[in-house]
């Protein structure tokens, strides 16, 4: 089985074949994920009067999640209303762009299980492909109570004594653990600080 404790934007379980089995500590992004596989299609326009509705009630439902995530600045939970120009000085619509983007991942998501839990409180079977992109060292984590890596590289090794097969993307990872790809990103941070290069790498035991 294919196992994803932290699927975010939901980019790589999509793209999965097979038994797939996707957690999040979020609420709000397997409440957004779980709607878009049963078929659920977000709007295509999003007044700044409805964004900052949503932001202030921040139910934990499918619109909230859509406006919360695909109408903010660089996809930052409610990080400001999204606005600008194309490259050729027309208004984009971050809504539309947004929605045909979770869309386009519905048909890999069809079949997948998504469960609202911590990674330490997923159920993951003996012997599985376990991916994690968990909060990254050194940047800022969850909202609440911040992330233990220590705790976390602890239970990766613990799946690694069942059979598993872990792979984790981070910047770097205790010893014994080696990288088997790396890439330069640009890592957005928001609209004031602009964007810093890291160097993003997966590692495995």
């Amino acid at each position: 089985m294919y196992v994803e404790p932290f699927i975010g934007g939901a980019s790589v379980v999509s793209k999965v074949t097979g038994p797939r089995l996707g957690a999040d500590l979020n609420p709000h992004v397997i409440a957004l994920w779980s709607a878009i596989r049963d078929g659920w299609i977000p709007p295509v326009n999003i007044s700044e009067y409805e964004y900052r509705k949503a932001r202030n009630c921040q139910d934990v439902d499918a619109l909230t999640a859509f406006i919360g995530f695909g109408c903010s600045f660089a996809g930052k939970w409610f990080g400001g209303y999204a606005r600008g120009n194309d490259a050729k000085g027309n208004p984009r619509n971050y809504a539309a762009e947004s929605s045909r983007a979770a869309v386009k991942k519905r048909a890999g998501l069809v079949g997948a299980e998504l469960v609202h839990c911590s990674y330490d409180e997923l159920s993951i079977p003996d012997g599985s492909t376990v991916y994690c992109d968990p909060p990254y060292a050194g940047t800022q984590g969850y909202a609440t109570g911040g992330f233990d890596h220590g705790k976390f590289w602890s239970w990766c090794d613990d799946l690694t004594k069942r059979g598993c097969k872990v792979f984790v993307s981070e910047y770097s990872a205790p010893d014994g653990w080696r990288c088997v790809w790396e890439k330069q990103v640009n890592n957005t941070l928001d609209k004031n600080t602009g964007a810093k290069k890291g160097i993003e790498r997966l590692f495995t035991k």
